[in-house]
C-alpha cells in the first residue's frame, strides 16, 4: 500500500489493512522523506501509526479533533501527523523508559497543549519546503480551478459555486469560535458526491488551501477576497447580473446567518464592534442582487431623519466601503478569538444523540441547536 500523511486516509480501508502493512508503508514513506535505511525508520514510524490508528478509529476523539483543529489553524496534514507523532513518542517512551502503564489522559493533554500558532514551519519562501513530501501548498490557480469545476458539476446538486464557498470559508474563519471543516463541510458540500477517491482528495485540499490563504490574508489584515471575485469598478453593473462578486457576498451572508448566535455570544448590542460588523453586514447584503439592493434603499427611505438615497447613491457610497467592510469584519472577528475568555466556557454536553430542536441537557434553557450544538461549541461523541 501506499501512504501519505499529507492525504486524507480513508478510515474503513485503512483499517482493513494489516497492522504490519500499514506499519511498513509508514516507514517507506519516512524512509523515502529522509534518505535512512528502512529499519532505521521504525521507531519514527510506530507513533505515526498509533497516531493514524487513531485517527481513523475516532477513539479516542481528541486525536482526530487535534489533527482538525491544527489544520484549520493552518497547519498542513503532514505537519500535524508528525508533530502528533512526536506526542505520542514521548508517551509511548515514557512506557519504555519508566516502566508505567500508558496514560491516556496525559497522551488527550498534551495534544490539547499544541497550538498550531509555536509549530516551527520550514522557510517559508522555499516552496518545495513549504509542500514537503505532497503537503498543502500555497492556494493556486489550479486550486481554484478545481473549486471551479466542482461547483459547477454539482450545482443540481446544491454544492456551493466557487466564489460562495470562498465568501463562506471567509465568514467562517472570521468567526470568533474555532469552527471545524466537520462542521461546516456538508454546508459547502450540499448533496454533492465526490466521484472518485482523487476528486475527493484534490476538493478537500482545495478547500484547506483556500482556508489558509484567507487565514493569512486576515492576519496580515488584507481584504480576503479572491482576485477573481474582485467588484466592478461600476457599483451599478454589480447589481445588473449575476457575477462573481455577487455570489462571494452572498457565501459571506450566508456563512454569517449560520453562524449568527456564535456572534451573538460575544458582541454586545449597540457597542461599536455590534455598529462596525451592522455596516459591513448591510454592504455585502446590498451586493448580492438587485433584489437585495431595493430593499435597503426601502430601508433606508423609512429613517424620518435623512433624505431618502436614490439606488445609485447608495451603491456608491456602499462601493467605497467594501475593502473596509471585509478588513473590519475579519478583524472584529480575530480580535474575540483572541481574547482570553472568562469565565471559562460551559463544557459543551457529551451526548450519543440528541436532536437540534430538543432543550439543551446542559440546563441553560436553550434549544441544543443554539447551545452546545452551535458550531464551533464542541463535537458530540
Amino acid at each position: 500500500m501506499h501512504y501519505n500523511p499529507a492525504e486524507q486516509i480513508d478510515a474503513e480501508r485503512w483499517l482493513s489493512i494489516p497492522e504490519e502493512e500499514r506499519l511498513y508503508a509508514i516507514q517507506c514513506w519516512l524512509a523515502e522523506l529522509t534518505g535512512l535505511e528502512l529499519e532505521d525508520c521504525l521507531l519514527e514510524a510506530v507513533p505515526i501509526l498509533a497516531v493514524e490508528n487513531q485517527v481513523a478509529m475516532h477513539d479516542p476523539p481528541v486525536t482526530r479533533s487535534t489533527l482538525e483543529r491544527l489544520m484549520y489553524g493552518g497547519i498542513d496534514r503532514m505537519t500535524a501527523i508528525q508533530v502528533m507523532g512526536e506526542v505520542m513518542a514521548e508517551s509511548l517512551g515514557a512506557v519504555v523508559s519508566e516502566n508505567q502503564d500508558y496514560d491516556s489522559d496525559a497522551f488527550a493533554r498534551a495534544l490539547e497543549q499544541i497550538d498550531p500558532a509555536e509549530i516551527a514551519l520550514d522557510d517559508p519562501n522555499d516552496e518545495a519546503a513549504r509542500k514537503g513530501a505532497g503537503g498543502v501548498p500555497e492556494f493556486s490557480a489550479d486550486d481554484r480551478q478545481v473549486l471551479i469545476d466542482f461547483g459547477d458539476r454539482h450545482a443540481d446538486d446544491e454544492a456551493m459555486s466557487w466564489p460562495e464557498t470562498a465568501g463562506f470559508l471567509f465568514a467562517v474563519q472570521a468567526c470568533p469560535d474555532l469552527v471545524m471543516p466537520s462542521e461546516w463541510l456538508e454546508i459547502v458540500q450540499g448533496q454533492a458526491v465526490f466521484a472518485d477517491l482523487d476528486e475527493a482528495q484534490a476538493v478537500s485540499e482545495a478547500r484547506m488551501a483556500l482556508m489558509n490563504w484567507i487565514s493569512d490574508c486576515i492576519r496580515q489584515n488584507r481584504p480576503a477576497i479572491p482576485v477573481d471575485c474582485t467588484p466592478d469598478a461600476e457599483p451599478l453593473r454589480i447589481l445588473e447580473a449575476d457575477n462573481n462578486f455577487s455570489r462571494w457576498c452572498r457565501g459571506v451572508t450566508k456563512g454569517h446567518d449560520w453562524l449568527v448566535q456564535n456572534w451573538d455570544q460575544v458582541l454586545k448590542t449597540d457597542s461599536d464592534d455590534d455598529h462596525a460588523q451592522g455596516t459591513a453586514l448591510i454592504v455585502f447584503a446590498f451586493f448580492t442582487g438587485r433584489t437585495m439592493a431595493e430593499r435597503v434603499v426601502e430601508e433606508f427611505s423609512r429613517d424620518p431623519a435623512s433624505s431618502t438615497p436614490t439606488l445609485e447613491e447608495l451603491a456608491n457610497k456602499f462601493h467605497a466601503l467594501i475593502e473596509q467592510a471585509a478588513l473590519e469584519y475579519a478583524a472584529i472577528g480575530l480580535e474575540y478569538r483572541q481574547m482570553p475568555s472568562a469565565p471559562p466556557p460551559r463544557q459543551p454536553v457529551r451526548s450519543e444523540k440528541i436532536g437540534r430542536n430538543q432543550p439543551c441537557p446542559c440546563g441553560s434553557g436553550k434549544k441544543y441547536k443554539k447551545c452546545c450544538g452551535r458550531p464551533g461549541a464542541g463535537h458530540l461523541h
